[in-house]
């Protein structure tokens, strides 16, 4: 089984909003892996629950490092990079 650990920065002025959170979890439900955000080295969240990604209240500039296991980790992983980098993001 595959396992990633990388960052990504969050580009979108607003943040990581409700439908950017919307399409975070999107991406994971469509894809064969289990991903989360690493908040420290013992607390992690879930990024199929979007109340707890928006919890985070992650604003523009925020770096984010995520962990995904799983057959699908690598696409999951550009998937959301490509999200998050993305400025027009809706």
């Amino acid at each position: 089984m595959s396992q990633i650990t990388w960052e990504s920065k969050v580009a979108h002025p607003n943040g990581v909003h409700c439908r950017v959170a919307a399409q975070l979890t999107e991406i994971v439900a469509t894809h064969d892996a289990e991903v989360r955000i690493i908040i420290s080295p013992e607390e992690t969240v879930d990024c199929a629950s979007m109340l707890e990604i928006l919890s985070l209240a992650l604003i523009q500039g925020s770096r984010v490092a995520f962990t995904a296991e799983g057959p699908d980790a690598e696409q999951v992983a550009k998937a959301i990079d490509q999200l998050l980098s993305d400025r027009e993001a809706s």
